[in-house]
């Protein structure tokens, strides 16, 4: 008898093992997501209730998506370009938007061996703050004012226009 519970215990063990893989596997390959840029937005959105703070996700975007190329200090290594020169984009004529295009759409350049991926699927609040966090922080003087920073209107207003890495590189303001 006790054999019989055994095998019936490791079976069924063995399934809810299978199934949840399988479960796990079409969550992965729907791409399945478990929060919705509403819930982002609702939980960092700017607000002008003192205590804000636009740097928490801007650091943690940046943690999350830029950090392992640009490193802790944005000053990259090798083919990753410092960040320390973000800033003056913002001085140039069509500057802020290329900034905008190089974060949605990537960017593929003979200056750099390596082509920085489309960050296009990180929500419109996020891309905002950790741009907004690059402006900010790696040496990028002076910072934008309050009314220059990067707003999640400015994130949509980019999207869609369907542009490839190098067509972001040849609108690169001229330096």
């Amino acid at each position: 008898m006790r054999h019989l519970i055994a095998n019936i215990v490791t079976y069924t063990i063995g399934a809810l093992l299978v199934v949840g893989a399988a479960l796990f596997a079409w969550m992965r390959s729907s791409q399945v997501a478990i929060t919705d840029e509403e819930t982002i937005v609702a939980a960092h959105a700017p607000r002008t209730e003192p205590g804000f703070d636009w740097e928490e996700l801007g650091r943690f975007s940046y943690e999350r998506n830029c950090r392992n190329c640009h490193l802790a200090d944005g000053q990259g290594w090798d083919q990753y370009p410092s960040l320390g020169l973000v800033g003056t984009f913002l001085a140039d004529p069509g500057g802020r938007e290329w900034l905008l295009d190089l974060h949605i759409y990537g960017l593929a350049s003979e200056r750099w061996r390596v082509p920085m991926p489309p960050m296009g699927h990180v929500p419109d609040v996020e891309l905002a703050a950790v741009i907004n966090h690059l402006l900010h922080n790696f040496g990028n003087e002076p910072s934008p004012a309050a009314e220059d920073l990067i707003m999640p209107e400015d994130v949509a207003a980019r999207r869609g226009l369907g542009l490839t890495p190098r067509e972001v590189e040849l609108r690169r303001p001229e330096r």
